[in-house]
């Protein structure tokens, strides 16, 4: 690895605040306060914010990422680490968006990274991105991480159960790799239909929604017969993308079944 100022050879302990410290800047100058006071206020939370959009911190870190195409999986690692350890959600954004970038070099063992990221998210707003965007896009290349994901959605811990779910999104919207993994999402999820948590049921149903985008038929059969376990929040997520005529039967009988 080169220094980017100098040329000469640097440790990932100096490249890493280096680099996290170019995004940071990039993330102040284009601080908004008035939408950082909007968006601390939305999602209650204690982090500073600056108010950078989401795709404005997807483009600053897309361009430090061009910028810098040779880093090492040990640089890769430790700007993310550099990025997530300042108390401020849009770094921590940045942090997500740079495993993203990255996601093509990620690697099995990353997962206990992003478990420890998603655990220490404290809120949706980071911990989807982690599980939609990075998890979700490292199944396909690296599919032994089912697994983790199954054992993510086993925890109790709220925020992991609900990347445990979200990982699986982009494979079941897939036509090309839903029929590998739908039937890993059903078993996944089934066991998670009694949890009464408003983001796991949300998640549960967002993932199905996706599914039923290429495949209605399937995702219907699979509502029909959990209507009596199936929460109603989670059941209008999954069938928002059906028609009228096929879901609103379903929604009744779910509401006579739970009384």
């Amino acid at each position: 690895m080169e220094s980017p100022a100098s040329g000469s050879p640097t440790a990932p302990e100096v490249v890493a605040p280096i680099l996290a410290a170019e995004i940071d800047a990039a993330l102040r100058a284009q601080a908004d306060p008035v939408r950082a006071e909007g968006s601390k206020r939305y999602l209650h939370s204690a982090l500073t914010h600056y108010g950078v959009t989401v795709p404005g911190t997807r483009a600053i870190v897309r361009d430090v990422r061009k910028a810098h195409p040779d880093l090492t999986h040990t640089d890769l690692i430790a700007v993310a680490r550099a990025l997530w350890r300042p108390p401020v959600h849009d770094s921590r954004l940045a942090a997500c968006l740079w495993l993203e970038a990255y996601v093509d070099r990620l690697t099995t063992d990353d997962t206990a990274l992003l478990a420890e990221l998603i655990g220490a998210s404290g809120t949706w707003a980071l911990v989807d991105p982690l599980a939609v965007s990075v998890a979700g896009r490292l199944l396909p290349r690296v599919p032994e991480v089912a697994e983790t994901y199954r054992a993510w959605a086993a925890q109790e811990e709220m925020w992991l159960r609900r990347a445990g779910v979200l990982g699986f999104l982009l494979a079941v919207r897939s036509t090309q790799t839903y029929p590998r993994w739908f039937p890993v999402l059903v078993e996944v999820a089934d066991p998670l239909l009694t949890d009464t948590r408003f983001f796991v049921r949300k998640a549960i149903g967002w993932v199905f929604r996706e599914a039923a985008k290429q495949h209605p038929d399937a995702v219907v059969a699979w509502a029909s017969a959990r209507l009596d376990r199936v929460s109603g929040l989670t059941l209008r997520e999954a069938l928002k993308r059906i028609p009228e005529e096929r879901k609103a039967p379903l929604i009744r009988t779910q509401r006579g079944a739970r009384g």
